[in-house]
């Protein structure tokens, strides 16, 4: 079986492509794991399919459903609470957990955003197979190493790029993420239905609430979208892309 994605061509096209601003997906899934009966779990909209600080003991793989991780940092002052961010949206096909892999503890907490299917792979178990299987270990080195380019790219693009630009990277990347996710991917999906709150999408782009809303409204003014509340049509994906 061929590997998903080489590791290093990750790096190198999303080195190139982020210089010019662009957002490349990236999509990396185990299919050895295919062929292998692990155990799935339903997860409920708003429950937590694992919290920040407990022991790693599984990957998951989305089967169905959306997902939202968001990490907690202290604030700097003692007397406001703790700051809460989200860090990612997780779509069928991709690989939920990696953030225990460096300590043995998740980091963040796993959160359903409508209700999904994840299929648990034992760390126990899948660490033999990766070391039986040259395959599954490679495909393991990518799923890591296009989840260390995404970091990479959030912190790049929330350095740099105004709000427009980033809810419109955001639009573009869910939607080829969908459209990679697909039982037969095609053309890229011009339909979005948007499981995560406005909320969601500005604490994940370093946006306040409205200015996401602000934003959205005025790509629908200049045409790029159509926005019906949390569904949005692309209409024209160039001006997106130009944002």
């Amino acid at each position: 079986m061929e590997p998903s994605l080489d590791p290093a061509a990750v790096n190198r096209r999303a080195a190139h492509d982020g210089a010019r601003g662009a957002m490349p997906t990236l999509h990396v899934r185990f299919t050895d794991a295919d062929a292998i009966p692990f155990p799935t779990r339903t997860v409920e909209r708003g429950d937590a399919l694992y919290c920040a600080g407990e022991p790693l003991r599984s990957l998951y793989t989305v089967q169905s459903g959306c997902f939202k991780t968001v990490a907690t940092y202290p604030s700097a002052d003692d007397d406001s609470a703790p700051h809460t961010q989200v860090t990612g949206f997780h779509l069928p096909n991709e690989t939920l957990g990696l953030d225990g892999v460096c300590t043995g503890r998740h980091e963040s907490d796993a959160v359903a955003l409508e209700p999904g299917v994840v299929r648990i792979m034992p760390v126990g178990i899948l660490e033999p197979l990766c070391r039986e299987y040259a395959a599954m270990q490679h495909e393991l080195l990518a799923i890591m190493s296009a989840e260390i380019v995404r970091a990479s790219r959030l912190a790049l693009m929330l350095g740099t790029m105004p709000a427009r630009e980033r809810v419109a990277a955001f639009l573009l990347d869910f939607s080829e993420r969908l459209d990679a996710s697909a039982a037969s991917p095609g053309e890229h999906a011009a339909e979005l239905l948007l499981p995560m709150t406005r909320a969601d999408i500005g604490s994940y782009l370093g946006l306040e609430l409205e200015t996401v809303s602000r934003m959205l409204s005025k790509l629908q003014r200049q045409g790029a979208i159509g926005l019906n509340g949390r569904q949005v049509r692309i209409v024209d994906r160039a001006i997106l892309e130009h944002s």
